[in-house]
């Protein structure tokens, strides 16, 4: 029999919860699988790398940054998701070739389900490639959305990318959009490094019914969730669409629908 070989690339890789995330279900499903691993590959020398690794045996790819742009050119088909983003999280090797998806969308989409936010006001700060996927989910849900971007052009480019009608806001007009917003995303990396305040947006202009969500997930609480919560809104970090987004690929992989159980939250929790 031959165990499936899968893993997850990035420069750098140490963070990466994957591992933690895959080998849970590999165990909990009780597949047939080598560990799921975390590879360092540089961004120069990505083809040669993914060439290596796909004839050392691995039939699936987890792609983190900076190589999500990378892999979607490698791909010889791309899903339509994949194709909207020019980008690619997730790698599947099959006879005909290798496959390319991007999951990061539907991960944070089932990351919010709870919250009925289905054609709401909801506010993205920053125009990156998480910002493209967030944009990508909540044009899905048919949201009223805004983008604020400190280079404007480049939030009028992911619309245009993304064939997404959004507000593109000033600082002038972010803290009004900020008072009538259903949800605040951030996706910038602002508030990653100990202690690095973010003020992009007016705490005290937020509704108190608010949903706020801050893509980084380490810290598990930033700053900007820190004063969202001061301010009396719900606050929730990215760790839920990290997980959501590798149900995903481990689906696609493995034809197995994993659990999200509470037990798998609390070993990420306490890494």
């Amino acid at each position: 029999m031959v165990h499936k070989k899968t893993a997850v690339i990035g420069d750098p890789i140490d963070h990466s919860l994957s591992p933690k995330i895959h080998n849970h279900w590999i165990k909990q499903l009780g597949i047939d699988s080598h560990d799921y691993q975390k590879i360092n590959v540089k961004k120069e020398i990505f083809t040669r790398e993914v060439d290596r690794l796909i004839k050392d045996g691995y039939s699936g790819l987890n792609v983190t940054v900076p190589l999500k742009e990378d892999a979607y050119k490698y791909c010889d088909r791309t899903s339509n998701v994949a194709r909207a983003l020019k980008a690619v999280n997730t790698l599947i090797v099959r006879e005909d070739g290798v496959y390319g998806e991007n999951t990061d969308p539907t991960g944070f989409q089932n990351s919010i389900t709870k919250r009925n936010l289905n054609t709401q006001r909801c506010l993205v700060l920053g125009a990156g490639g998480s910002a493209r996927a967030v944009v990508y989910a909540l044009k899905q849900m048919k949201c009223e959305i805004g983008i604020f971007n400190r280079t404007k052009k480049k939030a009028e480019a992911l619309c245009g990318d993304l064939d997404v009608e959004a507000t593109i806001l000033t600082e002038s007009l972010l803290n009004k959009f900020v008072g009538s917003a259903s949800l605040v995303v951030n996706t910038t990396s602002l508030g990653q490094k100990k202690g690095e305040e973010n003020n992009l947006i007016n705490f005290n202009n937020l509704k108190l019914s608010t949903h706020v969500y801050d893509l980084i997930y380490n810290p598990s609480k930033t700053t900007f969730l820190q004063h969202a919560e001061k301010r009396g809104c719900t606050a929730q970090n990215g760790l839920e669409m990290l997980v959501n987004q590798a149900a995903q690929s481990f689906k696609i992989w493995h034809n197995k629908t994993p659990v999200i159980d509470e037990n798998l939250m609390q070993i990420l929790r306490a890494k």
